[in-house]
């Protein structure tokens, strides 16, 4: 791994600002920052995110990362559980959205983030960053772009050796309320290791989790996506609200971890 002691682009200069823009990250820029009332309460309440991030940070804890990139951070709220977990560990965020990444910064400033669009066919990636990762996270992210392939190729230009690559997305149909937010297609764990293999990962364990409460909730919000999009993406939460995310988060316990719509994905830098 590239020894490194501040990932922080240069004193006085910007991020690299984005050179080209696809059609996906203009659509996610558009949605994601908007930053609605509802979208910290989602992260912070509801049981799928946070099963996982639990699931991210328990895989990303065995291996004592030194330095961990986290590919579409938002507002680095994950980075943050990361720091909790491995204080010493180096942090960088990228992200397309600036809006989001300037929250991250004035929460955060002793993490590095960088604006870059990695669906790009040429990502300009900061050069202290190019093989500078022993651990990569993209959670939620490749279902949102037009060219996932291009992300993870672009990945592979911030591992180091052997670096490891926890990446979750979903697999199954589309539905209304996922096109609502950006998604633009779903993986097979078969699609995503070929997927993986491409981009030149070596895919380690890829298998979905979830049955059947994680499908079951986003079955019921499809029932009216509207109203589900309103209540549980826009708007705080209140008392309702954080009560049905508990009741989630406990059944959410007795999923399974070897079926449903959630798909989890280790793979690593040869």
């Amino acid at each position: 791994m590239k020894e490194i002691s501040s990932l922080h682009p240069p004193s006085g200069e910007p991020s690299p600002d984005i050179s080209s823009r696809s059609a996906a990250a203009a659509l996610n820029e558009e949605v994601y920052d908007r930053l609605p009332r509802g979208y910290r309460d989602y992260w912070r309440f509801m049981a799928a995110p946070r099963f996982r991030m639990e699931t991210i940070l328990h895989l990303l804890g065995g291996s004592e990362p030194r330095c961990v990139v986290d590919l579409g951070c938002g507002t680095g709220l994950l980075l943050t559980k990361v720091a909790e977990r491995l204080p010493h560990a180096l942090r960088v965020g990228i992200d397309i959205a600036p809006r989001q990444l300037d929250i991250a910064r004035a929460a955060d400033p002793s993490a590095s983030w960088h604006v870059v669009d990695l669906d790009t066919d040429a990502p300009v990636i900061p050069s202290e960053l190019e093989g500078a990762a022993n651990a990569i996270i993209a959670a939620e992210l490749v279902e949102h772009l037009d060219h996932p392939k291009r992300l993870l190729t672009s990945a592979r230009r911030l591992a180091s050796t052997g670096c490891r690559l926890i990446l979750s997305t979903q697999s199954g149909p589309v539905r209304h309320t996922e096109l609502r937010v950006g998604h633009r297609r779903h993986f097979s764990t078969d699609e995503m290791s070929e997927l993986l293999r491409e981009a030149g990962w070596n895919p380690v364990r890829v298998w979905n989790a979830g049955w059947p409460f994680h499908d079951l909730s986003k079955w019921w919000a499809n029932r009216n996506p509207e109203g589900s999009m309103q209540r549980f993406g826009e708007q705080g939460y209140g008392w309702s609200e954080r009560a049905v995310c508990w009741t989630l988060r406990q059944l959410f316990r007795f999923n399974s971890n070897r079926r449903g719509a959630q798909l989890f994905a280790v793979a690593e830098a040869p």
